[in-house]
């Protein structure tokens, strides 16, 4: 049975640090097998990976993209989705909201990858991240996000993928849910735009109702399934609130937090993905911010020439008095008032402002930079505080008996978290145990 040690590390489980760890895993079970303080005699034909200055921590969790591209050049491999996260340290994606038969295609590829992995031993690789999803979001007939995917020109190619999305109303809300199920959703997702943060006069598209989204969310509750809601707006995050979602996968930038939504996120415990990335890319803010994390990955050949013109430019759909600067004080507050920050991106292929992958880069920057988070509370955003609020139970922290999804970085990532990033940042990962090509 193929295992892996790294001993002398410093280790940040996803909740705390502990210094000078040996952590051993199994590629075969994919599971982390034991957590010592000391180095102990290691089993036969153990491979022995010296963690002196270095961190371990949890593979990273994407709170927030899509695997649907938006216009990306016919030279785009469209499994790069999967592969740029993984050298990112992202060893799972929250897809948001995609075709099915895309995100089956994709997950058929992933486990093809593992099996194959685990059968060449110790030499085996993987190269593709992990994924989850919604499959197809709670759409309206012209409602959101229609709009954004159309907003690069209309093709042939991309009125038909929008013509493949759900029509949901009060009296199919049941069946919407029990279809996603059964396709293999992890979870679903409720949009509610009315483009009042956007420039776009606010209405001018189909809403839903808070009655729709109230009986989405009881059939899913039904079953089990975990709710997340798109709202950008102070008003429509009210009305997904209202609905009753677990979490939001947004913040909004058209006004200062209204005492009405925190309360509205005590009393339901809701959590939310702020998604600063795409926020910024929206308002047209933090060129700076963009320019540099493109030209990072670049820099380490993480992502080609179009993708870096992508994450450079930006969206600027903003309405007059949209800033992102109100999202900033939005998390601010939610935090200080205990409610939990997943990190999350927004981040498309093709959608400007983002690449998947060092888009999180950049937003745990923001909630560091922007959002007075400390480094530990940003790697907890995208470990534990993930895991725990999409109800990941077998990752997100270090633990005997969890998924090695493990990311180990040159330097203390717990006091600095440009340490992800900055220098020779990441030197391995490893995803159920078995480690990441180069």
């Amino acid at each position: 049975m193929p295992q892996t040690a790294i001993k002398s590390v410093l280790l940040f489980d996803g909740h705390t640090t502990h210094p000078n760890t040996t952590v051993l895993f199994s590629s075969t079970t994919g599971t982390i097998t034991s957590i010592d303080p000391f180095s102990t005699p290691f089993p036969p034909s153990t491979t022995i990976i010296d963690g002196s200055g270095h961190t371990l921590i949890p593979g990273l969790i994407e709170g927030h993209m899509h695997v649907d591209g938006i216009q990306p050049p016919p030279s785009y491999d469209p499994i790069q989705i999967l592969k740029t996260p993984l050298k990112c340290g992202i060893t799972t994606l929250c897809d948001m909201h995609s075709d099915p038969a895309v995100i089956q295609q994709r997950r058929a590829a992933i486990a093809d990858e593992v099996s194959r992995a685990r059968a060449a031993g110790a030499s085996g690789r993987v190269a593709l991240t992990d994924l989850k999803s919604s499959l197809f979001g709670a759409t309206i007939a012209g409602g959101w996000p229609r709009q954004i995917v159309l907003s690069e020109g209309e093709t042939e190619e991309l009125k038909a993928a929008v013509a493949k999305w759900p029509d949901v109303k009060p009296e199919t809300a049941e069946e919407y849910v029990q279809s996603q199920v059964e396709l293999g959703a992890d979870y679903i997702k409720i949009m509610q735009e009315d483009c009042c943060s956007l420039a776009m006069p606010t209405n001018s598209i189909p809403v839903p109702t808070l009655e729709l989204q109230a009986r989405i969310v009881e059939a899913a509750h039904k079953k089990g399934f975990l709710v997340v809601g798109h709202a950008i707006s102070a008003g429509t995050t009210s009305v997904v609130l209202q609905a009753g979602a677990d979490g939001l996968a947004h913040t909004f930038v058209d006004q200062a937090l209204p005492q009405e939504v925190l309360d509205l996120y005590k009393k339901t415990g809701a959590f939310v993905v702020p998604t600063l990335t795409a926020l910024a890319s929206l308002t047209g803010e933090e060129q700076g911010v963009r320019d540099k994390f493109a030209d990072i990955a670049h820099k380490k050949g993480l992502i080609d020439d179009w993708t870096r013109e992508v994450q450079k430019g930006f969206a600027g759909m903003r309405a007059e008095t949209a800033t992102v600067e109100h999202a900033y004080t939005t998390i601010r507050k939610l935090r200080e008032e205990g409610v939990d920050v997943v990190a999350g991106t927004d981040a498309v292929a093709g959608f400007k402002g983002t690449a998947v992958g060092p888009s999180l880069w950049m937003e745990l920057s923001m909630y560091v930079e922007k959002c007075g988070m400390s480094a530990v509370d940003a790697l907890r955003s995208a470990t534990s505080a993930a895991a725990k609020r999409f109800r990941f139970e077998d990752r997100g922290t270090v633990e005997v008996g969890k998924r090695a999804d493990l990311v180990l970085v040159r330097g203390n990532v717990t006091e600095d978290i440009e340490a992800l990033w900055e220098g020779d940042g990441i030197v391995g990962v490893w995803k159920q145990g078995i480690q990441a090509a180069a």
